[in-house]
């Protein structure tokens, strides 16, 4: 038996929305929504990358990355053009407009994270980190029962 108060989700979803509305509160003067800011901070990193790229990295369905890279560039902040060596895809580069707001879209990423691991040791951030991450994994895999136990640990198991 597990001495909390709630279920696990419970934390990540509290922790999802407060981020969520936090992070709206600090990108709506850019006139850019939460899905955009991530497309931009990916293409910091990343220009020129193509669209499906972008949704299989960042973990989002590629029809929504769609919609919102066509956004992006209604808005100015980046382009499209189609693939030399794949005319079904289209590469999207940032504009003039978005690199001049790197330094300031980055750094609100910066302080939410900041925020986020105020009053945390060095080893509470790497362990925190590490057990997000493992979270992330469990999810993503489909060796795990319903009831938390690991398929391959079962008599019999192909899994």
């Amino acid at each position: 038996m597990r001495d909390t108060d709630g279920p696990f989700g419970k934390y990540i979803s509290q922790m999802y929305r407060l981020l969520q509305a936090r992070l709206n509160e600090k990108i709506s003067p850019y006139s850019i929504r939460i899905t955009q800011y991530s497309i931009l901070r990916y293409l910091y990193k990343h220009d020129g990358t193509n669209q499906e790229r972008i949704a299989s990295d960042l973990k989002i369905d590629k029809a929504l990355c769609s919609r919102e890279v066509r956004k992006l560039e209604a808005a100015g902040f980046v382009a499209r053009k189609r693939d030399e060596n794949d005319s079904r895809k289209f590469l999207v580069r940032l504009t003039e407009k978005a690199w001049s707001l790197e330094r300031e879209l980055v750094d609100i990423g910066n302080q939410l994270n900041d925020c986020v691991l105020a009053g945390f040791s060095p080893e509470e951030e790497e362990r925190a980190y590490r057990i997000a991450k493992r979270v992330i994994t469990n999810l993503g895999r489909t060796d795990v029962m319903e009831d938390g136990s690991d398929k391959r640990n079962r008599p019999g198991s192909r899994a």
